[in-house]
């Protein structure tokens, strides 16, 4: 055990730039402190194996990502395009505005049809200088892989008029039904309790069948 003035002297002569220093209280809990915060009466100062404070320097929490300057002017000039090509691209513009948007999807698949026309041209002119084009061949099957399951994914959401039950927005709809419901049976009279066993079987009825019947019966009405 420390006395109190041992721990005064180890805090008196801690490196300069240290903002923290790690202390241990009566109820055994580790904890980085101020030197001015250390409690002399109650706080241990953590030594490591050498009798040396355990310190932290610096900010607490995570360290700022440092920003590096361009090495050139032509590099600082890419680096300006890229910037203003980021900020007017239309799928980023999309989800900022609104993730839920069904147009994000519409964004994406543009997106993706286009990067598959330039693989396509790249393919096409490695053929005409005899040159292998399997690799651009492969990434071209590989976007359009990704753009039919997008396409059916969207169109399974739009076709019939059935509601993706996992999605956010449903969630949050659902959500607001319930607490609604839950308000009425309370202004009503019925007793708290009461309610929340009401509230509990309910809820446990929400299951993958309850998910399927509700599918099943969107699907019907649509027809």
């Amino acid at each position: 055990m420390q006395t109190r003035e041992e721990r005064q002297k180890l805090l008196d002569n801690l490196s300069e730039g240290v903002r923290r220093v790690l202390t241990v209280g009566t109820s055994g809990k580790q904890a980085y402190k101020r030197p001015d915060e250390v409690d002399l009466d109650n706080d241990e100062v953590v030594l490591n194996g050498s009798g040396i404070p355990i310190v932290m320097k610096g900010t607490p929490g995570r360290r700022k990502k440092a920003v590096l300057s361009p090495i050139s002017t032509q590099v600082a000039e890419v680096c300006q395009a890229r910037e203003e090509h980021v900020a007017s691209d239309p799928l980023i513009s999309t989800v900022r505005i609104s993730s839920e948007s069904d147009k994000v999807l519409e964004s994406i698949l543009t997106a993706l049809a286009e990067d598959a026309a330039v693989i396509d041209f790249e393919k096409e002119e490695a053929f005409r200088n005899g040159a292998s084009a399997a690799n651009l061949a492969t990434k071209r099957a590989r976007i359009l892989k990704g753009m039919s399951d997008i396409w059916l994914r969207k169109k399974s959401l739009s076709e019939g008029g059935v509601i993706d039950l996992d999605s956010p927005v449903f969630k949050e709809v659902f959500s607001l039904l319930l607490e609604t419901f839950r308000g009425v049976l309370l202004e009503s009279g019925v007793p708290p309790e009461h309610v929340e066993t009401v509230f509990a079987k309910l809820i446990s009825s929400f299951d993958d069948a309850w998910k399927e019947d509700a599918r099943r019966r969107m699907r019907q009405a649509s027809r």
